[in-house]
């Protein structure tokens, strides 16, 4: 939907601190639904995108109102390449990308294709780091990356950021697809198949914990470790792709674990209009959001306004460049 309806209810155009013109404070945003791209329902992505969705229909029933009756609709999908294409071709409002993938589309750089380019992606926000994760079954004979050959191990789906960066670090190894058995599902779908040993692990690009992991606590699972070395090389090549660490216990029982990790950023077109993503940016920003996104999931009390602009990857939306202005994080 790239038609943004907006009623105008004696609206003044004003000057900014930030030198942006644009209706504000009168602006109301007609009755639509503003879709999300998340991603499966066993990551973080749904959660934190439901949750923001939620946020946004609550606060624009608020008498008032600047979002008017807009209507925040969390959508399921492969993840941030389905996003990143759902958002520039109008199916889709917004969506959660990783910021290498939102790199990777800004500038056609490859899984993009130059001929459909995708380079009018545009940032909102940073939320919070995601980790690489390779949960493995403690049974499957898997101690490092290398370990996974001639295992069956789930990939993730065609169009997600994660295989996306598994393939970085099969190449990263010396390694390709055809060295292990893989199968390109979420997670959701493999865990009766970790169960019962059909399946000896996955890997996910998520926010830490995520339920797809935590379900699996009974079968007895590890994590495993990316070198820190090769994460190194990565990152050289991949600027935003970073070394990281999930912490001892934040899965129970699971030691510390060296991997990647990266920025996940809200994104909208270019086409969206100023007023509708500086509304957007403030409410994700507000007292109201936080307390939602804090109490409805652990990743949530990472979304913080002074990390909004870590590790963005993209150019911001004019819209939400204008509110950074106005709260003094950039010139």
């Amino acid at each position: 939907m790239r038609a943004y309806l907006v009623k105008f209810n004696q609206a003044l155009i004003v000057a900014l601190s930030c030198s942006c013109l644009f209706f504000v404070a009168t602006t109301v945003f007609a009755m639509q639904p503003f879709r999300i791209g998340t991603a499966g329902k066993t990551g973080v992505y749904y959660p934190i995108g439901t949750l923001i969705a939620q946020s946004l229909t609550l606060q624009a029933q608020q008498q008032g109102s600047r979002l008017g009756e807009l209507i925040g609709v969390p959508q399921n999908s492969a993840g941030s390449i389905e996003n990143v294409k759902g958002v520039v071709a109008g199916d889709i409002e917004a969506g959660l990308v990783q910021a290498n993938i939102a790199s990777f589309a800004h500038n056609s750089q490859p899984p993009f294709d130059k001929t459909n380019p995708n380079t009018s992606i545009r940032a909102i926000a940073s939320l919070y780091s995601e980790k690489f994760q390779i949960i493995v079954r403690n049974d499957a004979g898997i101690t490092n990356f290398e370990d996974i050959k001639n295992k069956k191990i789930s990939v993730d789906e065609q169009g997600s950021g994660t295989l996306a960066v598994m393939r970085i670090l099969l190449d990263a190894y010396g390694m390709t697809e055809n060295d292990f058995h893989p199968l390109y599902l979420k997670p959701v779908f493999i865990e009766d198949k970790i169960k019962n040993g059909q399946v000896q692990g996955f890997v996910n690009m998520a926010g830490a914990p995520m339920k797809a992991v935590t379900q699996l606590y009974e079968t007895g699972i590890s994590l495993v470790s990316i070198d820190p070395v090769v994460a190194s090389q990565v990152h050289e090549k991949y600027p935003y792709l970073l070394p990281g660490k999930i912490e001892e216990n934040i899965y129970n029982g699971i030691p510390e674990i060296t991997t990647l990790e990266v920025y996940a950023l809200l994104v909208v077109d270019d086409s969206m209009s100023e007023e509708m993503a500086y509304s957007i940016t403030e409410m994700l920003f507000n007292k109201q959001t936080a307390k939602l996104l804090s109490d409805g999931h652990p990743q949530g009390r990472s979304i913080t306004l002074e990390t909004a602009l870590d590790g963005i990857s993209i150019p911001l939306h004019p819209g939400a460049r204008c509110f950074y202005q106005r709260k003094n994080l950039i010139d």
